[in-house]
C-alpha cells in the first residue's frame, strides 16, 4: 500500500485506506453537467446536505467552469459565487470542503470562509502567488497536471481556457513538451508544481496529485495515464482522480455502439455508468479519492473494487449456500 500521507486543517488521510469519494458541487451558472442547478447559495446547502447523506466524504465547490469553450471569470464574481455557500455549509457540516479554483485570491478567501482544500488546476504554475497563499494556511493542496499549460500549442489544448502559467515553461521546454510520452510530461510537470510549493515553504504532505484527466489530452493519452496511475505513488504521494463524464469515456462507448445521447435517459445513465467503471479500477489501483459528478453508481463501483484491493482484509466466509443442506 502507498505510505505517502496528506494533511489539511488537522485532519489526516493515509494510502493504505479505502478509496473515497468527492462529489462535485459547481455553483456556476455554465458547468456542463449541472450549471445553474445550485447558483443559489440556499440551493446549495441543501444539496450539499443530500450528497453527505449519499455518501460524500469530501464536496469540491466550483465557482469558475473548466470545460472547453468556457470563459474567465472576475476574481471578485467567483468570490461572490462561493464563498456564501462555503460559510452556509460550514454553519451546518463538517463535511471536508476542497474549492476549484487557480486563483490565489479566491483560495484565499474561501480558506478563511472554511475551504479545507484548495483543488488547483493548474497545479501552482497558473498563478505565480497561489503556492505562498496555501503555504501561509493549514489547507492541503491537490496539484493537478495540466498539459494546456505545459503545452499551449497541442491540438488539444487549443479550445481550453487560459489558466494563466504564461512562465511555467519557457517556448523552449513547450516545444520539448510536445514530443513527451504523456506520463513523462505529467512528471516534468510535478516537478515545477512541487519547486514552487517547496520554495513557498509547503511541506510535501500537503499535497495530493492529480494526473489532470481530460485536460488537452488524446484518447489515448487519458487511458495511458489512468493505467500508470501507480507513477504518483512511486513519487511518494496520494493519487486524485477525476475522470467522471469525460469526453474520452463517451468516445469509446460511441465507438463501441452504446447510447451516448445525453438528452435520452438510458444516454444519460450510460455516461455515469461507465464512469463508475473507472472507479472501480482507480480502487484496486490504490487511489485514494474520486471526484465525480453522481454519487450512487461510483459508491457501488468503490465497494467492488475496495473489497478487491483490501482481500487481506476480508473474512474468509462460506457461503450458505455451498454448504451441504
Amino acid at each position: 500500500m502507498n505510505k505517502a500521507i496528506f494533511k489539511f486543517k488537522g485532519k489526516t488521510m493515509t494510502g493504505d485506506k479505502k478509496t473515497v469519494i468527492c462529489r462535485i458541487l459547481n455553483v456556476t451558472p455554465d458547468s456542463f453537467s449541472d450549471g445553474g442547478r445550485f447558483f443559489q447559495t440556499e440551493d446549495a446547502v441543501r444539496r450539499a446536505l443530500e450528497l453527505i447523506e449519499e455518501g460524500a466524504s469530501i464536496l469540491d465547490i466550483g465557482g469558475e467552469s473548466t470545460r472547453p469553450g468556457s470563459h474567465y471569470i472576475d476574481i471578485q464574481e467567483e468570490i461572490n459565487r462561493v464563498v456564501p455557500v462555503i460559510k452556509a455549509i460550514r454553519e451546518v457540516s463538517d463535511i471536508t470542503i476542497s474549492i476549484d479554483t487557480w486563483k490565489s485570491e479566491v483560495a484565499k478567501a474561501t480558506i478563511e470562509a472554511g475551504a479545507d482544500i484548495v483543488n488547483d488546476i493548474t497545479g501552482f504554475l497558473g498563478d505565480p502567488e497561489m503556492a505562498k497563499v496555501v503555504a501561509e494556511t493549514e489547507a492541503g493542496a491537490i496539484i493537478m497536471f495540466n498539459p494546456v499549460i505545459a503545452r499551449p500549442e497541442h491540438p488539444s489544448s487549443k479550445n481550453f481556457p487560459k489558466f494563466g502559467g504564461e512562465n511555467a515553461f519557457t517556448e523552449a521546454e513547450q516545444a520539448q513538451n510536445l514530443e513527451l510520452e504523456i506520463t513523462e510530461l505529467m512528471k516534468r510537470y510535478f516537478e515545477k508544481s512541487i519547486e514552487r510549493a517547496s520554495l513557498a515553504g509547503m511541506d510535501k504532505d500537503r499535497m495530493m496529485l492529480d494526473p489532470g484527466i481530460g485536460f488537452g489530452l488524446t484518447k489515448k493519452e487519458n487511458l495511458m495515464l489512468i493505467k500508470n496511475i501507480n507513477q504518483i505513488h512511486e513519487m511518494g504521494y496520494l493519487s486524485f482522480l477525476g475522470v467522471s463524464r469525460k469526453r474520452f469515456i463517451q468516445n469509446i462507448l460511441e465507438e463501441n455502439g452504446f447510447n451516448t445521447d445525453i438528452d435520452t435517459e438510458e444516454g444519460f445513465a450510460n455516461r455515469d455508468q461507465a464512469s463508475s467503471y473507472i472507479s472501480t479500477i482507480a480502487a484496486i489501483s490504490g487511489v485514494s479519492v474520486i471526484r465525480v459528478h453522481d454519487i450512487k453508481d461510483h459508491k457501488m463501483a468503490l465497494a467492488i473494487g475496495s473489497s478487491i484491493a483490501f482481500a487481506e482484509l476480508e473474512e474468509d466466509k462460506i457461503f450458505a449456500q455451498y454448504k451441504n443442506a
